[in-house]
């Protein structure tokens, strides 16, 4: 017995995007950008269109755009004492 899976490609994020969903976390990009795993400059870089992310960054983007609220779920930088600790 065989199944049929089906699997979203990934998509395509404009630089409007990736600010509007950045925005909807409250984070900065400094903070998105360690959120991601990527670096600040990676973060600028796509809400100045210049690069575009890809692969698993939109994916992950794509998560955080269905539910922001994956970011308290999966926390993998939190604020603390207006310092950033990473868990």
């Amino acid at each position: 017995m065989s199944r049929v899976v089906n699997i979203m490609p990934v998509i395509i994020y404009t630089a409007d995007d990736i600010k509007r969903i950045r925005k909807s976390t409250g984070f900065s990009q400094r903070l998105f950008a360690e959120y991601l795993g990527v670096s600040h400059k990676t973060v600028e870089a796509w809400e100045a269109g210049i690069n575009a992310p890809a692969g698993a960054a939109s994916r992950l983007l794509n998560m955080i755009e269905r539910n922001k609220d994956i970011i308290n779920e999966y926390p993998f930088v939190g604020l603390s004492d207006d310092q950033l600790i990473k868990h």
